[in-house]
């Protein structure tokens, strides 16, 4: 049979391990799964498991700390050690019978990105430069004899993890951790043999390698993971892409020198990124990144070394993925969010099924931040990831029949979720179409990821079968009539247009109405409202060339909140295209040729535009679920924003949790 993506399941050896083919896990920080002293879970094991069952070729660990007396971390999560080998041994034979090899990812620990709070004694680097987070805080400079330390720590860790199986093991030299600020002379001024030129400043990393070799073996591959350039205007300021700078930190050049002496020294592979917690939203690519946006970097070390190169940063699309390695500019393609929002997603590509993949919209919502109160470390757009076993769904014991009110994000993941399990399923919309606000969401260039997820569920709602009813308003009396065994109401929410003077003019429309396009937009437009929302429609509109400023009544924009990476680079954008945000600033007034607006000393000041779009917000449609409450023999739930106006991955996950439950 003829392959479509024959290059991607191509073997391919990282020294003289070899892998089945060409897709690896990129490595992800996932604390949450690791108990409070820092060992990995059965929700570990389950996790990685799930990525090697999906048909992943090589499995990378997220960063895993060598030790924890030199850089001592306060939230009690240890080091690599002994306990370390059970779970560990445990994760690897399930790889290895699946056909997949496993890498441990090493890190020296955090430097000056770690919050001064985090580490017992304050924070230390290469240096004594200040802390990232509190450039009040300085740094204590490692001695020569505590990164001697650090060194052997690391040839600890990696005899740990080969008595464990591990097939071997990738140093985090990335991101801006310490490692990282030890190559670096933004970070390094050091002047004993750690520090000075670019030969010098990588004697920790290489030190570490030849460490490793030593205590494991010549065989046992180690691999180097770095940013060929950094991105960094400042100290603490991220470069946009295409943005005209001057790099303060690793450039280009330095870091292709880098890629041959990382060679010479003997690392079997190099996986190349960029990047630096500055902005974030390099080392960390949001939705705002094309796809492929770090794919130029891989191709640079490619032309300069022999080994092995793994490329990394929105390759999910398999087209892409696939032409990357036919192009040469790169040896294996790392796929991380994209194996959390689809496991099989190997499979599937090989299988042909490329339409069937669940799609990553780069929303950092729920792999990186942390909800009520808690790490989660999940994926939006698929609950079950980090939660493989206890939210494995399993045929209803009894199958029923399921009316679900809304076509929303919410419902359609109710739909999804009940039908697969069996269940006879209905969904009434009113509109002409689903998706509800993933619609709009969908319309701006940088965010068609949230398109390609509507298509995804529609597909998925044909294929299950599930009836889905257009242009019907369910009402108490349809419901009667169609008597089913459970009810689920999932209406959504309206934009809320706020009762001031003028705001029922014809130019002023809602950011749904906008994007939507089913209003126009002239050539000045007021933004009301600088959360997300009003945000990405301002840098849309300025994008289509219109004037655009945001007023917002709050003291800061995006004040609710917004994944750093995405909000980091939102901010940037609109900065680099001159759109004005004015906080602390009150609409009172809509005139036919402006608006009038409260300043925070309670000046009123009138801002000339010709349309204004409103962003504060949407209201709850639960007028049908107060309606149905206490009415209804059948089971009846709520969810989404017809509860209370929520982001999209909590819709999702509610929708579910109750297709999974009835």
């Amino acid at each position: 049979m003829q392959r479509k993506f024959p290059k991607l399941f191509e073997p391919v050896r990282i020294g003289k391990v070899r892998i089945k083919n060409r897709i690896a896990m990129a490595p992800m920080g996932f604390p949450a799964l690791s108990d409070f002293a820092g060992l990995p879970t059965q929700r570990y094991v389950d996790y990685f498991t799930e990525r090697a069952r999906g048909g992943v070729g090589l499995l990378l660990t997220g960063m895993l700390k060598v030790e924890d007396n030199i850089e001592h971390s306060t939230r009690r999560r240890g080091p690599i050690r002994d306990e370390f080998i059970r779970p560990f041994a445990d994760l690897t034979e399930a790889a290895h019978a699946l056909g997949t090899k496993i890498f441990g990812q090493l890190s020296a620990g955090f430097g000056h990105q770690a919050r001064p709070g985090s580490v017992r004694g304050g924070p230390v680097s290469a240096s004594a430069i200040p802390n990232f987070g509190d450039t009040t805080v300085t740094c204590r400079a490692l001695t020569t004899e505590e990164v001697e330390q650090l060194v052997k720590a690391f040839g600890n860790a990696a005899e740990i993890f080969a008595r464990a199986g591990v097939d071997g093991v990738e140093l985090h030299g990335h991101g801006g951790f310490l490692l990282d600020q030890f190559t670096t002379s933004l970070w390094n001024q050091r002047d004993d043999k750690y520090g000075g030129d670019l030969g010098a400043r990588m004697t920790f990393p290489i030190e570490v390698l030849k460490e490793i070799k030593r205590r494991v073996g010549a065989d046992f591959p180690v691999t180097y993971r770095y940013g060929l350039k950094h991105y960094m205007k400042s100290f603490t300021n991220a470069a946009l892409p295409g943005e005209n700078f001057v790099e303060v930190g690793r450039d280009i050049d330095e870091g292709l020198e880098m890629a041959r002496r990382l060679q010479d020294a003997g690392f079997d592979a190099l996986a190349v990124d960029a990047g630096t917690l500055a902005g974030h939203y390099w080392a960390h690519p949001p939705m705002y990144q094309k796809h492929g946006c770090l794919l130029d970097m891989a191709a640079l070390v490619k032309e300069v070394v022999e080994i092995p190169v793994l490329a990394v940063g929105r390759l999910d699309i398999p087209d892409m993925a696939e032409q990357a390695l036919v192009d040469g500019k790169a040896d294996m393609v790392s796929l991380a969010r994209g194996l959390l929002a689809d496991p099989y997603w190997p499979t599937k590509v090989l299988q042909g099924r490329v339409e069937d993949i669940r799609p990553c919209i780069g929303c950092h919502q729920a792999c990186t931040e942390a909800y009520n109160g808690r790490e989660i470390n999940s994926c939006t757009v698929n609950p079950a990831a980090g939660r493989e076993k206890a939210y494995e769904l399993r045929p209803a014991e009894t199958a029923r029949s399921v009316l679900i009110v809304g076509g929303g994000i919410a419902g359609m993941e109710a739909a999804r979720v009940s039908a697969t399990r069996g269940h006879s399923v209905t969904l009434f919309e009113k509109g002409d179409a689903l998706g509800g606000h993933l619609l709009e969401a969908g319309v701006p260039d940088d965010k068609k990821d949230v398109e390609r997820l509507n298509q995804w569920y529609l597909r998925q709602l044909d294929k299950l079968g599930v009836n889905v009813r257009l242009h019907t308003e369910v009402t108490a009396e349809l419901i009667e009539r169609e008597r089913p065994e459970v009810v689920v109401v999932a209406s959504g929410s309206q934009d809320v247009v706020p009762r001031l003077p003028g705001v029922q003019k014809p130019h002023v429309i809602t950011t749904t109405e906008a994007l939507l396009q089913k209003k126009p937009t002239g050539g000045r437009v007021v933004v009301v409202g600088a959360g997300e929302n009003g945000c990405e429609a301002a840098l849309w509109l300025a994008k289509k060339g219109r004037e655009v400023t945001l007023v917002e009544m709050q003291s800061r924009p995006m004040s609710a909140p917004v994944a750093r990476s995405n909000k980091n680079m939102l901010l940037d954008s609109l900065a680099l295209h001159q759109i004005p945000i004015r906080t602390d600033t009150r609409l009172m007034e809509v005139l036919d040729d402006g608006v009038v607006v409260k300043e925070k000393d309670g000046t009123l000041t009138r801002i000339a535009c010709d349309t204004v779009v409103l962003a504060v917000g949407l209201k709850a449609d639960d007028l049908l679920h107060q309606q149905l409450m206490g009415t209804l023999a059948a089971p009846l739930y709520a969810i989404g924003d017809c509860q209370e106006p929520r982001n999209i991955m909590r819709a999702i996950w509610e929708g579910f949790e109750v297709g999974r439950t009835v």
